[in-house]
């Protein structure tokens, strides 16, 4: 085999980040089925008329070519599998693709092989695109990368000293990552509480698909605690904020008061 050949490989890959480099060309930060992440050079891409263009947006599934880079991979050839075009006509549903995506970004390592959280994002993406309440199968999302990640909450015994939990409230602790029963709970000062139905609804999330999301229904105020609490527990681990987290909440309270 040559040596140019050798330096040539195909992957598949989901764009989870894009920034500009010089003029005309843009580093993209790429989830693959078998490298796991990767950052890759797209040169010219902003040129116009450029051919890659379309098929490098953020959070589209292509197929890649890539050249092996002194310090960056090269994209020599970008040919689109999904868009996602519905998900682009809705800015909401943009917003919670973006939050999948920096969420992915900032927990997966750099080059490290990790098959289902690709698949992961790639049906999260379709739910999204199907149509799918967004909230619950980001919830569900959450919670099965949280998984493949290695930070799975404990959701059915305590996490401090193991007995099986009660089917009653309990509280949460971000920073030993699950419920602790009533003598533990005074371990962590910060934990929170949650109701039964909360937990409930984390434990069925936890043991279901994301299509099976869509199936819950639940009042704002469970929907509430679901969210500060999975984003509590990922920001203790991450030990920063996701920026598309922001976007949401300011494109939340838009319209809740352009409903008013």
């Amino acid at each position: 085999m040559s040596e140019s050949r050798q330096r040539l490989y195909r992957t598949e890959g989901i764009v989870i980040r894009r920034s500009n480099l010089g003029e005309t060309d843009r580093i993209l930060t790429l989830y693959t089925p078998t490298r796991g992440k990767l950052r890759a050079v797209v040169k010219g891409v902003r040129r116009p008329g450029s051919r890659m263009a379309g098929h490098v947006e953020l959070l589209n599934h292509s197929s890649l070519l890539l050249a092996r880079g002194r310090s960056l991979d090269i994209i020599t050839q970008a040919q689109s599998i999904a868009t996602f075009n519905a998900l682009r006509q809705d800015l909401e549903r943009i917003g919670w693709g973006c939050y999948t995506a920096e969420l992915l970004g900032h927990m997966a390592p750099e080059q490290a092989d990790n098959y289902p959280a690709f698949r992961l994002l790639l049906e999260v993406l379709e739910q999204l695109d199907q149509g799918q309440n967004p909230e619950l199968v980001v919830r569900s999302y959450e919670l099965h990368l949280l998984n493949y990640m290695g930070f799975r909450p404990q959701l059915w015994r305590c996490v401090s000293c193991d007995a099986e939990l009660a089917l009653q409230p309990h509280v949460f602790s971000a920073t030993s990552g699950g419920l602790l029963c009533p003598r533990c709970q005074e371990e962590d000062r910060y934990a929170h509480s949650l109701s039964l139905q909360t937990i409930k609804a984390l434990r069925y999330l936890q043991r279901n698909g994301l299509a099976e999301a869509d199936r819950l229904v639940l009042p704002a105020d469970c929907r509430g605690e679901l969210e500060q609490t999975l984003y509590q527990y990922i920001r203790t681990i991450l030990e920063r904020d996701v920026n598309a987290v922001g976007f949401l909440d300011t494109l939340r309270r838009g319209i809740v008061h352009q409903s008013r």
